[in-house]
């Protein structure tokens, strides 16, 4: 394990992994940025309590929010862009100029998705994401995407092909490109909406992906086995789009969440609650 993303700065995290050599994401929740980064000067408070106290901690990325868009609340998508503005000048202030901000975003920002060549943002969010992509292209910043195959699956078993969104095989020829995994073909379609609005040399990368092992329509152990250790095979590689920039995910979740509702949202983990594993993955 190189990298992990948490969601939060909770003193016991950041100080369990001082010194591990691992890199770092952290968040900012939704309920939390808007105050947090209401300026400069909250933002230099929030980094003081949150990250400085922590210098052997490897921290490389803080995201502003997760799914902001997708809470339909147009103050936080108001607030977004300032919010990652003001953590940035913050950063550069206290000379932590190597981490970089960014959003993670639904992939329901997406308004077309297929075929990946027509790849848009949603009419309504053009404008915000133009401008964020300035930002992070201006930052040397990163798109951050949740993508779900499952759940493209399980809304559309009719057209997706299950070996398709396990990322195993499949087929669909998209202007000469050859695609044999959902994943690359969402990740070229975010390529191709960003190329739109005039920042497609951004870097895309996934910020949420997995199987749930249970609780629902084709969420079993074997599935969700396969599913991430194909993930592990095509993140190294790139996509048709872009061959040359390896997929980089994070895998959802290291455990399951057994405090969450009952069905699959309990059991996207790599590992039971109590440490064993639920299957194994080879990481090599």
């Amino acid at each position: 394990m190189k990298r992990v993303r948490i969601y939060h700065t909770y003193p016991e995290t950041m100080s369990a992994f001082a010194g591990s050599g691992i890199d770092m994401v952290i968040g900012i929740t939704n309920d939390d940025f808007q105050s947090a980064l209401a300026d400069v000067n909250s933002a230099l408070n929030w980094l003081n309590t949150n990250v400085v106290p922590y210098p052997n901690t490897n921290v490389v990325t803080i995201t502003v929010g997760n799914e902001v868009f997708a809470t339909g609340s147009q103050v936080l998508i108001d607030a977004l862009l300032p919010s990652m503005e003001n953590l940035y000048s913050a950063l550069q202030q206290l000379g932590l100029t190597d981490i970089t901000v960014t959003t993670a975003h639904a992939y329901d920002v997406m308004g077309v998705s297929y075929p990946p060549s027509a790849g848009a943002f949603k009419s309504d969010h053009i404008s915000t994401m133009t401008a964020i992509a300035e930002f992070l292209s201006r930052t040397g910043s990163f798109v951050f995407v949740n993508i779900y195959p499952y759940f493209t699956y399980e809304a559309d078993k009719t057209n997706v092909q299950l070996s398709y969104a396990l990322l195993g095989s499949g087929y669909l020829v998209d202007n000469g490109n050859v695609y044999t995994s959902l994943l690359a073909q969402s990740v070229d379609a975010v390529y191709a909406a960003l190329d739109a609005v005039g920042y497609g040399d951004l870097v895309v990368r996934v910020s949420e992906i997995g199987w749930p092992s249970g609780g629902g329509d084709d969420a079993t152990v074997a599935n969700a086995q396969i599913h991430n250790q194909n993930l592990v095979a095509l993140t190294k590689g790139g996509t048709p789009m872009k061959p040359d920039n390896n997929i980089d995910a994070f895998l959802f979740a290291m455990f399951n969440e057994d405090l969450k509702p009952a069905g699959v949202e309990q059991n996207w983990g790599l590992y039971y609650p109590n440490l064993t594993e639920v299957y194994h993955i080879d990481f090599s």
